[in-house]
């Protein structure tokens, strides 16, 4: 098992490298060619597109890896395609069709409710976009619950490549809010006819009813926990886009790259562990073993980025994007300090999925929900503008966050002080990593030049492993092997 999840790790790894340049240069070129106002329209298309996929991917794909047996016909889990992945599938299906055809009915009623007839045809490539997507949700879950994961992660690198290649051509082509559509349909497309084949999939014979209600009683919470999620990420995108599309351009370019900071480790980390933890969700010991040490590598990979992506935000920005973007710094330093949380969360949500307890994410889900649409109110009307937003829902997301990971941490059953004991080195050399790139910035004279962010960047990298290390040699230690282990 742990060779398997090393093997995993260091081909997503691998994949995320690919993603960081895939990320850093795509969003360096399509925002030199194109305005925050046309971000904005892509942004009200993609609000359909992220709900509804949302809906579907964590439910179906959790659900493909948490039911383990294998049908009888076929003698190679290799290529087996379980009753259980049919159901899911049809599923899914059903569910595709009825919702892009409704997207491309009222898409026209969404643009005029916006001012914002661009965003009509937008909306309706981001439901195509979807629909092939979704196709790829079940033979993508069962090739990671066949633990071949250098296929998945490969596959996926060359998904994102497509990505990069496409927004730099069309962008510099003067394609607009398209520039960012018509890449990911072109992405979609290849890595659905990619995974199908990859995994051999077949969703014949259609499976019997009782097989439909046992995918649909496990999916339920988390349909409904990610239906909260969808509200949750995006009343306030929703609430935004009445100050125009500028406004939206701003706030949704600083919550996309701040969560981009977490997505890289966090869901990375949880995606592999996810069926690794279900492999053992009856074994409690291997169980904590496997989620405290995925949580440590998490924290130790992920604190440093964010902690020098909140100090640098608006030297990078500018210097890489331009002067119209730094609108933006206030909300992606909001959703930073977020995200240091959160990263961490999304390993709680693979546990409660391997475990078979979707249920606790839904409950905290709707603990949030007011608590969400007050904050947006709030931001709106007291704090005031994009950055009064951002601020209030990070602060709510905080505090629904950390009683989410203590009730994680009492499902494991592991206790809170041992576990912030476990965390604290790297967060104390996170925090003094900051503190020391801060006022160097200060100081230096070549501090806001692009020479100086370069000089920054690798102090705070030195800083940040000798504090780690001075605090916690053995650990610090522990944690070199373990990436070496899964590198090398």
């Amino acid at each position: 098992m742990e060779a398997r999840m090393q093997s995993g790790l260091r081909w997503a790894a691998m994949r995320q490298i690919v993603t960081g340049l895939v990320g850093t240069l795509g969003a360096v070129a399509y925002t030199h060619f194109i305005q925050p106002e046309d971000l904005g329209a892509y942004t009200l298309a993609a609000l359909v597109y992220g709900g509804l996929f949302l809906l579907v991917q964590a439910p179906i794909r959790d659900a493909v890896v948490y039911f383990q047996e294998h049908d009888e016909a076929h003698r190679s889990a290799e290529h087996s395609c379980t009753a259980h992945s049919r159901a899911a599938f049809w599923l899914l299906a059903g569910f595709s069709v009825v919702a892009v055809l409704l997207v491309l009915i009222f898409a026209g009623q969404m643009g005029r409710l916006y001012h914002s007839p661009g965003s009509v045809s937008l909306t309706r490539g981001m439901a195509v976009v979807f629909l092939f997507q979704a196709l790829a949700v079940v033979p993508a879950g069962l090739l990671l619950k066949r633990f071949r994961f250098a296929l998945h992660e490969g596959l996926f690198t060359i998904a994102e490549l497509i990505l990069l290649v496409g927004w730099v051509t069309l962008a510099a082509l003067g394609f607009g809010p398209w520039s960012l559509v018509v890449p990911y349909l072109i992405s979609s497309v290849f890595w659905a006819a990619c995974t199908w084949t990859a995994a051999r999939f077949q969703p014949w014979p259609v499976p019997q009813a009782n097989i439909f209600r046992q995918v649909a009683r496990f999916s339920r919470s988390l349909v409904g926990s990610k239906l909260l999620v969808y509200l949750s990420r995006n009343l306030d995108n929703a609430a935004v886009g009445t100050l125009g599309e500028k406004a939206l351009g701003w706030y949704s370019f600083g919550e996309s790259q701040a969560e981009y900071f977490g997505i890289v480790v966090g869901e990375t980390v949880a995606q592999i562990a996810l069926p690794a933890m279900a492999a053992v969700q009856r074994q409690g010991e291997q169980l904590r073993r496997i989620y405290l040490d995925m949580l440590r590598l998490t924290a130790a990979a992920s604190i440093p980025m964010q902690v020098g992506a909140l100090v640098l935000a608006d030297l990078g920005i500018r210097l890489f994007l331009g002067e119209k973007w730094l609108g933006a710094v206030p909300v992606f330093r909001a959703y930073i300090v977020l995200w240091l949380l959160r990263t961490l969360l999304n390993l709680g949500d693979a546990l409660t999925s391997a475990t078979g307890r979707p249920q606790i994410r839904l409950a905290f889900d709707l603990i949030q929900l007011p608590l969400f649409a007050a904050g947006i109110w709030f931001g709106l009307q007291v704090w005031g503008g994009i950055a009064g937003v951002a601020w209030a829902l990070a602060i709510v997301r905080l505090a629904v966050g950390s009683l989410y990971f203590i009730a994680v941490l009492q499902l494991v059953q592991l206790k809170v002080r041992a576990v912030l004991r476990a965390l604290l080195p790297c967060a104390l050399a996170g925090a003094g990593m900051g503190l020391c790139v801060h006022l160097a910035r200060v100081i230096l004279p070549f501090g806001n030049g692009t020479a100086g962010l370069g000089i920054l960047v690798v102090l705070g990298m030195g800083i940040y492993a000798a504090v780690f290390y001075g605090l916690d040699p053995g650990g610090f230690r522990g944690l070199v092997r373990m990436v070496r282990d899964i590198l090398v």
